[in-house]
């Protein structure tokens, strides 16, 4: 019914809008939880279904968590191991990706994601997103100089594209 190759996708889109490993792995297993739950809908093909309600869980969290403060405990002050694997020949430095995605809000993650790496149309994404296509191209071009403004992607651009290994 579900493939690896669509739980990847769906867990790279949950990683798009949270920007975090985990709630994007909790934010999926939600959303195929759901999904399996009876009355099962019939789909022909759940994999939107599925993104819908990743989208929407995601949105809940964001708004419980804007009317509640709550302490985190995190190992963020510990080194983390990182394993840097190759893009065939091309290995992305994934510090330089994280000060990236750190600057974009949810929505412009999302917008990145869909257009950028799921290779959706314009059209396509504004429809998913319930936004007129005007916005969203507006949106693209305002993401696009905000990040090639940025210090480090001038500074990359400067070095030759040495962010890349």
């Amino acid at each position: 019914m579900i493939e690896e190759q669509d739980l990847n996708r769906l867990y790279r889109y949950a990683l798009s809008l949270s920007a975090d490993a985990d709630l994007a792995y909790d934010l999926v297993h939600g959303a195929i939880g759901r999904f399996l739950e009876p009355p099962k809908p019939e789909l022909e093909d759940p994999i939107p279904y599925l993104m819908r309600s990743i989208r929407n869980a995601f949105i809940d969290i964001k708004r419980r968590d804007t009317r509640y403060q709550h302490e985190v405990y995190d190992d963020e002050g510990l080194p983390q191991d990182y394993d840097i694997r190759a893009l065939e020949s091309l290995s992305i430095d994934q510090s330089f990706i994280a000060q990236l995605l750190n600057q974009l809000n949810s929505q412009e993650r999302e917008i990145l994601y869909l257009w950028a790496v799921e290779g959706y149309s314009t059209s396509e994404v504004a429809d998913l997103l319930n936004m007129p296509k005007g916005t969203l191209l507006s949106k693209i071009y305002r993401l696009r100089n905000r990040l090639l403004s940025t210090a480090f992607v001038k500074d990359a651009l400067r070095n030759g594209g040495s962010y890349y290994v």
